[in-house]
């Protein structure tokens, strides 16, 4: 079953997709709704209360609606298991290989302990 849109933002939104893809490897690492017409302020703030909202393309200023991210368990299930991670000379996170897969997406970053 396919998210709605969230009530009152649906002459907003796109349907329901992919809205980022991991810059190394190209796959979807974030679901959920692509702004596609100008909300206000009040609106764009409002709509921030049913997920993350993320700008998607600089360049354009496009932004959307994150309600979905990938995990680490969906990647594992995906493409195979962790095969490396890679960080910094400071300990900063990098990337994760899963299986052939070198993602270097925020998303599935190591979680701060």
């Amino acid at each position: 079953m396919q998210p709605q849109k969230p009530i009152g933002f649906e002459k907003y939104l796109s349907e329901f997709g992919p809205v980022s893809y991991d810059p190394f490897c190209g796959e979807p690492v974030a679901w959920g709704f692509k702004i596609t017409r100008h909300l206000g302020d009040d609106l764009f703030n409002d709509l921030g209360k049913h997920g993350q909202l993320v700008c998607i393309d600089g360049f354009n200023s496009s932004w959307a609606l994150v309600t979905k991210t990938l995990n680490r368990n969906e990647a594992i299930a995906l493409y195979g298991e962790v095969t490396n991670e890679v960080f910094g000379p400071r300990g900063g996170w990098k990337s994760i290989t899963f299986g052939n897969k070198v993602f270097v997406s925020k998303y599935l970053k190591t979680e701060k302990k």
